[in-house]
């Protein structure tokens, strides 16, 4: 959806309503249509609609990785400007990358790392470190989790 096609006052009721926890029930979208006061059809297409457009990106159960045993870090990296894109796309190969962001700073590469073990990431962060491409690297595992939740104010 570019900038000029504005959201509904619909979509948006949707939108913020669909950030919270979906109800595990037989007919989640019923529930939720009819807390909006819509038909279930019309939520469905307006979503799928918002996801053809790319508003919504996926609906899916977010997991608490520790419960299940994984670890998780933040990684900084230190890369040449010219040489960010390439580094970029060869992190996002590994699928315990879960988040990779540019940005405007000594560091200028942040990702997030989530793996089955310790071991794993220490294999990975090594595998970056003999990159000739990266200047530096630096690990930074949480040692307190404060928050990890997000809702958007549509």
């Amino acid at each position: 959806m570019s900038r000029s096609q504005k959201l509904t006052p619909l979509d948006k009721r949707i939108l913020n309503r669909i950030q919270q926890e979906i109800p595990f029930i037989c007919r989640p979208w019923d529930k939720i249509a009819k807390s909006l006061k819509v038909s279930e059809p019309l939520l469905l297409k307006r979503i799928a609609f918002l996801k053809k457009q790319g508003v919504i990106r996926r609906i899916s159960a977010t997991f608490n990785p520790r419960k299940l045993g994984y670890f998780s870090t933040l990684v900084a990296i230190k890369v040449a400007p010219v040489d960010i894109e390439e580094v970029a796309r060869k992190l996002n190969v590994y699928p315990e990358v879960t988040h990779n962001y540019k940005r405007n700073s000594e560091y200028n590469l942040w990702l997030a790392l989530v793996a089955k073990n310790r071991l794993r990431i220490k294999r990975i962060i090594a595998k970056l470190k003999k990159d000739k491409r990266i200047k530096q690297v630096l690990e930074l595992p949480a040692v307190k989790l404060f928050k990890v939740d997000v809702n958007f104010k549509v």
